[in-house]
């Protein structure tokens, strides 16, 4: 094959001619113009300073404590134009990465209007390809994303507890004008702890790494157990962040008016936690009797790590 390749190279040389051919590496039966049989490799390479993007780069990595800018190669008119070439950029470092177009010439990030650049924060990837225009949007971003944004399945942090009905915690009820909000706990039934991040004393889900977590609740006030069986005025259920510091720092609630001597509450959220951060499920609830205490059972909580 290597000399079939010389041999049409050599007579379009000295020809001048066009040849219009299908080329098969390590296949004598070619379905493209190209069609490679095996591996295919590229130019790899890292730089840690602001430069130019040559014709011979394809995939570059950008591992810098520093910001840095890596401008692409200027459009050309005619011969040697390079339409459909493309690179790859990834930031490994700490400081952000920017490529820059050329001059006056922009990148194309299909939103509407094209960018005289584009910065890359640490753990992205962009994928460029040249458009083969001369002015304008010379470039198109293909690809930009996160190569660090979804945890390893051993960083999901799966937790799952429940209480079984037999066990009610009583919780002080709201007599003043202040609502009284008591975090629930979870005394029995953990399935599930991953890294032991949940507390089932505190009712704390505390965040062992920074990213976004999605929390699912649920409870069941009941006062069936309480003398005299008081109904609720009112009852609501909440996940709430920070509750030891910041026990009104509610991420969503559920709430109930004068619902009878029953009420059950479901409650769901995605909230970013920084590292030892937490969420609990708490309630509050005021009795129509004015009682001081109140039950909620059959209580569950369960959440998970979605991304970094």
């Amino acid at each position: 094959m290597r000399t079939i390749l010389f041999f049409t190279a050599f007579l379009a040389a000295v020809t001048g001619l066009t040849v219009n051919a299908q080329v098969g590496v390590n296949t004598p039966n070619p379905t493209s113009s190209l069609t490679v049989n095996g591996s295919f490799a590229a130019t790899y390479k890292t730089v840690s300073a602001s430069g130019t993007v040559g014709a011979d780069d394809y995939y570059t990595a950008y591992n810098s404590a520093g910001n840095g800018t890596l401008t692409l190669p200027a459009a050309i008119s005619g011969a040697g134009n390079f339409a459909g070439r493309t690179y790859h950029f990834k930031n490994t470092g700490a400081g952000n990465l920017i490529i820059a177009a050329n001059g006056a010439e922009l990148i194309d990030t299909q939103n509407g209007t094209g960018a005289p650049n584009i910065t890359i924060p640490t753990g992205y990837y962009a994928f460029l390809v040249n458009k083969g225009t001369i002015t304008g949007t010379t470039w198109e971003l293909v690809l930009f994303s996160s190569s660090n944004s979804m945890p390893s399945v051993n960083q999901t942090y799966l937790f799952s507890s429940a209480q079984q009905n037999a066990f009610k915690q009583t919780c002080p009820a709201t007599t003043g004008p202040a609502w009284q909000n008591e975090e629930i706990k979870y005394n029995q039934g953990m399935a599930i702890n991953t890294g032991s991040a949940f507390d089932g004393l505190s009712g704390r889900f505390k965040a062992p790494t920074d990213g976004f977590y999605m929390i699912y609740g649920s409870a069941q006030f009941d006062n069936s157990e309480i003398a005299g069986q008081p109904g609720f005025a009112w009852c609501v259920l909440y996940l709430v962040k920070n509750f030891l510091t910041t026990p009104n720092n509610q991420l969503v609630q559920n709430f109930h008016t004068n619902p009878g001597v029953f009420a059950s509450g479901i409650v769901s959220a995605v909230v970013h936690l920084n590292k030892d951060e937490t969420v609990s499920m708490a309630s509050a609830a005021r009795l129509t009797n004015a009682g001081s205490q109140y039950q909620v059972t059959a209580t569950s909580i369960y959440g998970y790590k979605i991304a970094n």
